[in-house]
């Protein structure tokens, strides 16, 4: 059953039980917005399968019911136009968490600013392209977010209209398809303050040592952890780092651990939670503890691709393995991570062979995870499809599986 998505297009074994979301079926992939700070900050939604209609019924903008799991925290931006806002669209939708981006077009009525208007009365925020803003001036007051598409904008326009942004509305300039660390540091100098794009999950062109050397204290103690060292001799490390044991105590008290008491000491953890799951705790703080030049929101992603595959994994494989699928997705980003080659950068950790396998080779037990991850953080609709048919998982559990793990990484950070 470990072989059952592999890197061989193997389906789920038909004894599989059914999944656990399969009556949820969101039809929106969630593409990460980050903050100036590169943390994130919001989410851009990407219709990934059915007509377009069906965006404003998607099950994952709905305000959540009474005892519901609540909705990501961070702001969702839906594209629509001013057709889609008619009759009851918006009823069901939650104006909190939901982000209305308009744009032109619509066979009926085209640009409405009553009906936008209407939108902002009933709470939600809007965002428009800053082309159409200066199309239709009656849009500016209305805005909450301008956007700046910079796959056709160039960046020295791009950075002078969100200068001319602030100077002029109240609205928040938002730039979107940042390829570069270069767009990116240009455009947050001229006051941009949210940026879609995955420039900052490139690996490094050159190793940096310094980032490396940075983490030398949480290696060590992953690998006492992890070989199942006495307390004394993790307890004498951590004396010896006083900041990375208040991290670890407050990783292990927040509310995503769910440990249901307060851990008020290194060997109280152990006594609560055992050595195993430690290892699991350990490792997420080496994706929480990015140095300056690593985006905070890349360790947060990792965490999110080891969350996915661990909800995959436990559908048709044992906890250790679904355990072990968690450790193959964050440690998939430990190029990223440690700004150090992949390879380079497992051999500092004690991971177990298939482990490595998935991530180094593509091969055994967890490289369909890992693929199927790839797919939905990408919230490319084709790439889904390949990995929906040939692993045959509808796209809409693995949409659903993904908006959970981002849920559960907010949660994590607080």
């Amino acid at each position: 059953m470990l072989d059952s998505l592999s890197s061989s297009p193997a389906a789920l074994p038909d004894e599989a039980p059914q999944p656990i979301h399969a009556d949820i079926a969101p039809s929106l992939g969630r593409r990460v917005m980050v903050d100036a700070h590169r943390r994130i900050a919001g989410y851009q939604a990407v219709a990934l399968r059915g007509v377009p209609a069906q965006r404003l019924a998607d099950p994952s903008l709905r305000e959540p019911a009474p005892g519901a799991a609540a909705s990501l925290r961070s702001p969702t931006f839906l594209t629509c136009t001013c057709d889609d806002l008619a009759g009851p669209a918006l009823d069901a939708l939650d104006p909190e968490h939901v982000v209305i981006q308009v744009t032109n077009g619509g066979a009926s009525v085209g640009f409405d600013p009553e009906r936008l208007k209407a939108a902002r009365a009933r709470g939600f925020r809007l965002a428009f392209d800053a082309r159409l803003m200066k199309e239709y001036e009656s849009a500016v007051p209305l805005a909450s977010y301008v956007v700046l598409e910079m796959g056709v904008l160039p960046l020295d326009l791009a950075s002078m209209m969100a200068r001319a942004i602030q100077k002029t509305t109240q609205a928040v300039p938002l730039a979107v398809q940042v390829r570069t660390p270069v767009q990116f540091k240009q455009l947050a100098a001229s006051g941009v303050r949210l940026f879609e794009g995955r420039w900052y999950l490139q690996p490094p062109t050159t190793p940096d040592r310094s980032v490396q050397l940075s983490y030398s204290a949480l290696i060590r103690l992953l690998n006492l952890v992890a070989h199942d060292a006495e307390v004394f001799e993790i307890e004498s490390l951590l004396k010896h780092e006083p900041t990375l044991a208040h991290k670890l105590l407050s990783h292990l008290n927040t509310a995503g651990a769910g440990l249901g008491q307060k851990i008020e000491s290194f060997r109280h953890a152990v006594m609560a939670v055992g050595s195993k799951p430690l290892l699991r705790w350990t490792a997420m703080l080496v994706a929480g503890t990015a140095p300056g030049s690593v985006a905070p929101a890349a360790g947060t992603l990792a965490v999110v691709r080891g969350r996915l595959m661990e909800l995959i994994a436990l559908q048709h494989m044992a906890p250790a393995d679904a355990d072990q699928a968690f450790m193959a997705g964050l440690f998939s980003m430990l190029d990223v991570l440690m700004a150090t080659p992949l390879r380079e950068a497992l051999a500092l950790m004690p991971l177990p062979a298939p482990v490595s396998e998935a991530i180094l080779h593509g091969s055994g037990p967890y490289a369909g995870l890992l693929e199927i991850a790839k797919a939905c953080e990408s919230a490319d609709p084709a790439l889904l499809e390949i990995v929906s048919q040939r692993y045959r998982m509808p796209s809409g559990t693995l949409l659903a599986m993904h908006l959970e793990a981002l849920g559960w990484a907010e949660q994590l950070a607080g």
